[in-house]
């Protein structure tokens, strides 16, 4: 449980909103009731595969920086599907 809380806070630095000007953010709470409400909702973790062993939000998906030539491959094919990227911050 201490682990989820942890890698739900990991939300509030909303990676999006630093590689995208225009990408919404979200907190933890806004995340647990996507989660709980959208089943086609796709997360993508871009941390280090050794981060992402050490904890990871449920069901997400690794994308270490050195696999985005191939992000095409794990993004579903609805352009209406929610995404949300986290990392462990700016820097």
């Amino acid at each position: 449980m201490k682990t989820t809380k942890l890698l739900f806070s990991i939300i509030l630095l909303a990676v999006l909103a630093s590689c995208e000007p225009d990408a919404l953010q979200i907190n933890a709470e806004t995340l647990k009731k996507m989660m709980s409400e959208n089943g086609r909702l796709v997360i993508l973790d871009t941390r280090t595969e050794q981060e992402y062993q050490r904890g990871h939000i449920p069901k997400a998906i690794n994308i270490t920086e050195t696999m985005f030539h191939t992000l095409d491959a794990y993004l579903p094919k609805e352009k209406d599907t929610p995404l949300v990227f986290y990392c462990r911050g700016v820097g």
